[in-house]
């Protein structure tokens, strides 16, 4: 008898403890409650109806009429055209992602003193997560023209040929990935500048007096605690390369030649040009699930294996 009231005694102590770990929860999800419904609602819904949507077909007026299982996934991934798309994706996050990240940390460490100089820099160089990115677009249409542009013009004035940039393939390319690291580096910026002002005073403090110089200090001080910065912002950088519609939409169409046929210019137009809601349902589901491989391996390969106090 008392052996089996020994055994029953740690299985009725974690049932004692557990309403104990709860009870802090009520504030937490009082406050947690509004981001948990926008989540739900405008994250996980669509999510899950993206999937649902993929296994069906439809008609043009947007009415499921069957089901098509795994149909819509093999019609996508048998498409040459959106393989061409997935890889032109890729190809624009390993080259965004580095560039975004060299202009943000630099301008956060340029900018990172608080004074009235910095501080407008700043509203400025995050202004174009403000402004309407169709607007921006139309703007930069009008300066890379190639008869009338702006950038034309002055490149005329130092004795440099014009540039076809919305005609020719790398010019094309380049243009819709400056417009996307335009409008994102301010928010790079924004991610570093709140990493260096958690890095502890007293620990650069401590390394100028053994005698570090500035490049020193950046490289074995502010660069390594500035490791899980540096993953928030991969990460935030990868899921907007694979997200850049608006200026191959109006720029663009997914030319010259398929050189700016991105995957997600390839969603949008099979949905809503094509009404292929089924199809394009599949393709979101397919670089959505490469996404989560990519994530996952950026987030192993930048894992933070130390702390500090």
């Amino acid at each position: 008898m008392p052996n089996s009231l020994a055994a029953s005694r740690p299985s009725f102590s974690r049932h004692r403890r557990l309403p104990a770990l709860l009870e802090g929860w009520g504030p937490a999800l009082v406050f947690l409650a509004p981001a948990l419904v926008m989540l739900c609602l405008f994250k996980v819904w669509p999510i899950a109806e993206a999937i649902y949507t993929s296994t069906g077909t439809f008609d043009p007026g947007g009415q499921r009429i069957g089901t098509a299982g795994f149909d819509n996934f093999s019609l996508a991934l048998s498409d040459s055209r959106f393989r061409w798309g997935l890889w032109l994706s890729l190809f624009a996050a390993i080259a965004k992602v580095p560039v975004q990240l060299v202009l943000g940390l630099g301008a956060a460490l340029m900018l990172r003193a608080n004074t009235g100089g910095n501080a407008f820099v700043r509203a400025m160089m995050i202004s174009p997560m403000f402004f309407g990115l169709p607007v921006t677009t139309f703007i930069s249409a009008y300066m890379f023209d190639a008869n009338v542009g702006v950038v034309n013009a002055i490149l005329s004035g130092m004795g440099v040929a014009r540039v076809s940039w919305l005609s020719s393939e790398m010019p094309a390319q380049f243009l819709v990935l400056g417009l996307s690291i335009w409008r994102d580096v301010g928010v790079t910026m924004l991610v570093f500048l709140a990493g260096l002002s958690a890095i502890p005073p007293q620990i650069a403090a401590a390394a100028k007096l053994d005698g570090a110089g500035p490049v020193a200090l950046l490289l074995t001080i502010t660069l390594p605690l500035l490791a899980r910065s540096c993953q928030f912002a991969v990460v935030l950088a990868t899921l907007a390369s694979f997200q850049i519609l608006v200026p191959v939409l109006m720029l663009t169409k997914g030319g010259p030649t398929g050189a700016t046929d991105l995957a997600s210019f390839q969603i949008y137009e099979t949905a809503f040009s094509y009404f292929d809601l089924g199809t394009a349902s599949a393709m979101s589901i397919v670089v959505l699930l490469g996404l989560i491989a990519i994530i996952t391996l950026e987030l192993r390969w930048l894992a933070v294996k130390w702390t500090y106090e």
